[in-house]
């Protein structure tokens, strides 16, 4: 009894489940494209900067463009070249004269840096485009032949910035020859600036070496970061590095917000020294920040300072709307519109219902006032009436079938052909419910014939 009602039941889930995969196809089908690397962005790169030795500053500007009607969230890159290392904010937006921002970049560890359009391309999606700046620093340690210029990859844009490097002709040793002192920002918020004060190895037997370092107006030493390092093995760079004695020669540290004092004594011929400094930026509407020291060795004073300038990694953008003047003909179209064809159907119904007046008209008076006795009007009068109007009416009418097939067609051929697992799963569970609903009323017609 209830098996042909589960067949029926199942048939219609079947129908059911089908139609509304047919409609996710078609919702999924219509779904906008999703974010990606726009391939015809441009970047043009420049700088002034001249790069004599490693860890100089590099200052970098640029202009980029993207093509009209990138969508946001699409991006595209810039990788610097490995001599480059990123300096400063790592993440900056690029905003145009109203403070809408137009794009946003961040910048990784490797130089790679990613924009990223925002909202704004949505209604301003024509020349997009604008500036940004940002700084690194050399990294690479000057060779032997000179450096004309460095190579930036962007997408299949290779841009040449000219860079000068000068060679070391002498005193070319890794470990430094004369007292120095080095300074940089040590967070990329630019907040805190960290300087190494560092000297040749021990000139005597027996050395005493006092260092002073004292930041310039701005800045404040933080007495808790303050590191001394001695060591006879230097890195690749000049740096002391593993085996360290710094423990063997202990360093006395005296240290204030203004100005940190250390001293070691009894330093043995060779051993060389390193004062790494932190300072804490108080001022931050400086540009630059100096800060000055002296190297004492056996009485011998090295006056040693460094500065470094504030950097900035900001850009500008803008694009424009999409051209007001475009509504404004849509609007003015419709409005002859009408008054052409309310003046056009006006003279077509004129000689339709002039043709039919003239023929009943002759046709009543003539026989009745002339002479009733004679019947040849009579036969003469039925002649008129009979091609009355029929054939003029009937001819329009087949004309308007033709577009609607066109129409049709047109239609037909706007449909996508997107989600085609969706389709196929909808036609297959179409069939399915369609063979269930049909053994189903077959089932149910053999049982009433028995």
């Amino acid at each position: 009894m209830n098996k042909p009602l589960h067949m029926k039941t199942t048939a219609l889930m079947a129908a059911f489940l089908a139609v509304f995969l047919t409609s996710l196809a078609l919702v999924w089908a219509a779904q906008p494209a999703t974010a990606a690397n726009i391939p015809g962005a441009s970047i043009s790169i420049s700088t002034n900067s001249v790069v004599t030795s490693q860890w100089d500053q590099v200052d970098l500007t640029c202009e980029w463009s993207v093509p009209d009607h990138s969508q946001p969230g699409d991006t595209f890159q810039m990788q610097l070249p490995q001599e480059l290392r990123w300096f400063g904010a790592a993440s900056f937006d690029l905003d145009n004269p109203e403070g809408e921002t137009v794009a946003t970049a961040v910048a990784d560890d490797s130089g790679l840096v990613v924009f990223t359009l925002t909202d704004f391309v949505a209604t301003h999606p024509l020349k997009v485009g604008g500036t940004c700046n940002f700084s690194t620093r050399y990294a690479e340690v000057p060779g032997d032949e000179e450096r004309e210029q460095l190579e930036f990859t962007v997408g299949d844009r290779v841009v040449r910035v000219p860079v000068t490097v000068t060679p070391c002709v002498t005193d070319c040793t890794p470990a430094p020859e004369s007292a120095g002192k080095a300074m940089w920002w040590a967070d990329a918020g630019q907040t805190r600036l960290e300087s190494i004060i560092y000297m040749p190895p021990m000139p005597s037997r027996s050395n005493d070496v006092t260092v002073t370092d004292t930041p310039s107006a701005g800045m404040e030493i933080d007495c808790d970061d303050v590191t001394p390092r001695v060591g006879r093995t230097v890195n690749a760079n000049g740096n002391i590095t593993d085996p360290m004695e710094t423990d063997r020669y202990p360093a006395v540290i005296e240290c204030t917000p203004q100005e940190v004092t250390v001293t070691w004594t009894g330093l043995p011929r060779g051993e060389r020294v390193e004062l790494f400094v932190v300072t804490e930026v108080t001022d931050a509407t400086l540009d630059a920040y100096t800060n000055t020291g002296t190297v004492t060795i056996d009485g011998i004073e090295n006056p040693v300072g460094a500065e470094t300038r504030r950097t900035s990694a900001e850009g500008t953008g803008d694009g424009t709307a999409t051209p007001t003047p475009t509504p404004t003909p849509t609007t003015a179209t419709p409005t002859p519109t009408p008054t052409r064809s309310s003046s056009t159907p006006t003279p077509t119904p004129t000689p339709t219902t002039a043709t039919p007046t003239p023929t009943p008209t002759p046709t009543m008076p003539t026989p009745t006032m002339t002479e009733p006795a004679t019947a040849e009007p009579s036969t003469s009068a039925p002649t008129p009436s009979t091609p009355v109007t029929t054939p003029a009416v009937e001819a329009p009418s087949q004309t308007p079938e033709q577009p609607k097939k066109v129409q049709d067609d047109t239609e037909l051929a706007s449909t996508g052909a997107n989600g085609p697992a969706f389709v196929f799963a909808a036609a297959a569970l179409l069939a399915l419910g369609s063979l269930l609903a049909f053994g189903a009323a077959r089932r149910s017609s053999q049982r009433r014939s028995h």
